[in-house]
């Protein structure tokens, strides 16, 4: 790192110069670390009366020259004018912003309020992931120089980093952190030992301040022990001893005495006890076990090696319900209801899914061989795949008739805010947006950075999106920081539902308040609490080998790579984890959307966004589900669909796409519908066919159609229906120049 090599001077003294003008030339031509040099020999050559003209020097020095009268003011102990110091902080110019910050954090300077203040304007006017390394100087810095409440800032802003997606970033903040001498967190050691597993500088430093860290530890564990015995503390730690021998008597009784205690281990019931004391504060604070957090890993990064397919066991053969299309599966050729009957030469017959499974992932770049049966072949072929790293699709866009964009958003997890803009800049290339519909319902939420930069595709530079508030009395503001993508002329609408939660809520709160856009649908959750998951000490994660042969490493283990099996049970386990609440989000109004509740958990304020059109999805009646189940049971759906397809597949495309809610346009439609012996309404079973119809032209068209079901239909979705008549309206379109809406939408 640039600032290890500003802090070690190696060069050999210099002569002292004969009077500051000589030096100021000197310094001029010279490079930022050859100034400090330059001022720290020569300091104590200079006369008295020379220094006392430092202040007066100041007020008209720049560059180079300002860093040397700067430098000779510390050894003088004569810093008046030091705030100018912050002056020099430019990105393009590292060098010279690593020297200013250095000669700042010199002793002379310390506690300087109008250096600090100026230096704390400058920090809070950056954005941290434009130049992360000199955005954590500068908070180092104003750490090391300062006193109160610039001390404290510092060290927030560090810890508020800590989860950015910029690894550069995450990694200077942590070591920043490290340097600092503060305590450190369980989360941020663990961050530490990482790096520390790496090689270089960095490395090298992380390991450094590890050894301080172990042993302040042991420092602060004798200090405990002395004050304990001084202060009595023996006694609250015989009833802190009580109240784990309940919990000893609760685990003997179980095992010894319940009817069910055998079935579960004293880990599992450890595990429950401790989620139970967590879901006794709030819903969302959690204890992860290792299984568990595996799967939040997963869930958060939606990302493995593997062939691309969702698949499962139908009529006990193991088959593909749907390959993903842009996986490799589907590339080699693979479809919707192949079955796959072996797996290099494994037969899958009776085997558990997750073995299976097990066997398709692997490294990125490694094949596998797959033998398939597909529904009237006369044998089964074999398939050589290439496995890729794969990354669940989070977000699945259309081009709706009118120029109008949909855009269903599955969860806040990785790069959705980059996939939007994509999508978006897809869209314009393909001729006028006229509108954009983002649907965010049954979306449980995930990164709030990432809902920050969802609205700022569609807000100006500098708009409050949320702040967090917590029990520190620290407030967190998260701005937009570029400007719309999206001209604000495009009107946009956003679907919402009770399930939309957490960052959903976020992002159509906020972009309603700001007059961006319309809502359109129920009430949402009410989630507006932040979580972090720290690591339990008791329970580290295995060592593994963090490979890059798939791409940069990611500090998360992939199933192909090699790590220690501790406890000899032939799979990685993470360490346990506690998710807990440490904050509330604010919408820029000054709202909560955050469900209140009392101390036994009852709802006294629901929270949640409530939407500009309140829009119902209709429920089906019972007697008429049913029904529906029986049909479906018998399944006589998909043949027909798939009868549709293969006789004409540009009908059954126009169909998929928008039938009219016309059943008369389904070839052999009144002999397919009483051949169901069915009481239902032909415009019921007409629902479900052309359903079962999309899913089997997506193969066809390499692309699944967005939504789940009817919802993300345009023509049997009343929400999303009111979407788009509030965009045409906003847009001034009219149904004769969208003729596909004209019998759906504009009669409601």
């Amino acid at each position: 790192m640039k600032v290890l090599a500003l802090l070690t001077l190696l060069a050999a003294p210099q002569e002292p110069a004969s009077s500051l003008e000589e030096l100021l030339v000197e310094a001029s031509s010279a490079s930022p670390a050859a100034v400090l040099q330059l001022a720290d020999a020569n300091a104590l050559g200079l006369s008295a009366e020379v220094l006392d003209t430092l202040s007066a020097r100041t007020a008209s020095a720049e560059g180079k020259q300002l860093l040397l009268i700067s430098r000779l003011q510390a050894w003088a102990d004569n810093p008046a004018g030091v705030e100018r110091l912050v002056e020099l902080l430019n990105p393009e110019d590292l060098d010279l912003s690593f020297a200013a910050l250095q000669t700042l954090r010199l002793p002379a300077f310390y506690g300087q309020e109008a250096a600090n203040s100026a230096l704390g304007v400058w920090l809070s006017n950056q954005v941290a992931e434009d130049f992360p390394s000199l955005w954590v100087e500068g908070q180092y810095t104003l750490f090391k120089s300062s006193t109160g409440a610039h001390r404290r800032a510092a060290l927030r802003n560090l810890r508020s980093v800590l989860m950015s997606e910029d690894l550069s970033l995450r990694t200077s903040a942590v070591l920043a952190l490290g340097r600092s001498g503060s305590p450190l967190g369980a989360d941020e050691v663990e961050t530490l030992q990482k790096i520390a597993d790496g090689i270089g500088s960095d490395a090298v430093l992380a390991e450094a301040l590890l050894q301080q860290v172990d042993q302040q530890q042991r420092f602060r564990s004798k200090i405990a022990a002395l004050q304990a015995l001084k202060s009595g503390t023996a006694e609250r730690q015989a009833a802190d001893d009580d109240a784990l021998a309940v919990i000893e008597e609760l685990l003997l009784r179980v095992k010894t005495q319940h009817m069910e205690g055998d079935k579960f281990t004293e880990e599992e019931l450890l595990a429950a006890a401790a989620d139970g004391m967590l879901r006794r504060l709030d819903p969302h604070s959690t204890y992860f076990s290792s299984e568990e957090y595996g799967q939040f890993v997963f869930d958060m990064t939606q990302a493995y090696g593997g062939i691309g397919a969702y698949v499962n066991t139908v009529d006990n053969v193991f088959t593909i319900l749907r390959p993903i299309y842009s996986g490799p599966a589907y590339a080699a050729g693979l479809l919707s209801g192949d079955k796959i009957l072996s797996v290099d030469g494994w037969s899958t017959a009776d085997q558990p899914n997750d073995e299976i499974i097990k066997r398709l992932k692997g490294e990125p770049g490694t094949d596998v061989v797959l033998e398939v049966y597909r529904p009237g072949w006369g044998e089964s072929k074999d398939y050589a795949i290439e496995r890729a790293r794969i990354k669940l699709p989070t977000l699945q866009s259309e081009i709706l008739p009118g120029g109008i964009l949909y855009l269903e958003l599955l969860d806040f997890s990785e790069d959705v805010a980059l996939m939007i803009v994509r999508a978006i800049n897809d869209a314009q290339d393909q001729g006028p947006l006229n509108g954009v519909v983002l649907d965010v319902r049954n979306n449980p939420g995930g990164y709030l950075l990432e809902a920050v930069q969802i609205c700022d595709v569609f807000l100006p530079k500098g708009k409050v999106v949320v702040t967090t508030k917590s029990r520190s009395g620290s407030d967190e503001s998260y701005e937009t920081r570029v400007g719309p993508l999206v001209s604000e002329d495009v009107p946009l609408a956003i679907l919402i539902n009770e399930y939309s939660a957490s960052a959903s809520e976020i992002v159509a709160g906020a972009l309603s308040i700001h007059g961006r856009a319309v809502t359109v649908g129920a009430r949402t959750y009410g989630k507006g609490s932040v979580q972090n998951v720290f690591p339990m000490t008791v329970e580290q994660d295995e060592k593994f080998e963090d490979s890059s042969s798939a791409g940069p490493r990611n500090y998360i283990h992939d199933e192909w790579e090699d790590f220690e099996d501790a406890n000899g049970n032939n799979k990685y386990d993470y360490g346990s984890r506690v998710k807990l609440t440490i904050a509330y989000y604010y919408l820029p109004d000054g709202s909560t959307i955050h469900t209140r509740r009392d101390r036994e958990g009852r709802i006294t304020d629901p929270g949640g966004v409530a939407p500009d059109r309140e829009v119902e999805f209709p429920e089906m009646s019972f007697a008429v589900v049913r029904e529906l189940n029986r049909i479906l049971a018998e399944d006589p759906l998909r043949p027909y669909a798939e009868r549709i397809f293969t006789e004409d597949k540009e009908l059954a495309l126009e169909l998929a796409v928008n039938d009219l809610r016309d059943f008369k346009r389904y070839p052999g439609w009144d002999d397919f519908f009483n051949s169901l012996g069915t009481d239902l309404e032909p415009q019921e079973v007409r629902r479900w066919v052309r359903r079962t119809l999309r899913a089997v032209v997506s193969d066809a068209r390499g692309k699944v159609f967005p939504g789940n079901g009817f919802q993300g239909d345009y023509v049997e979705d009343p929400q999303l229906q009111e979407a788009i008549r509030s965009v045409m309206e906003q847009a001034s379109l009219t149904y004769d120049n969208v003729p596909e809406y004209a019998e759906l939408i504009a009669q409601g």
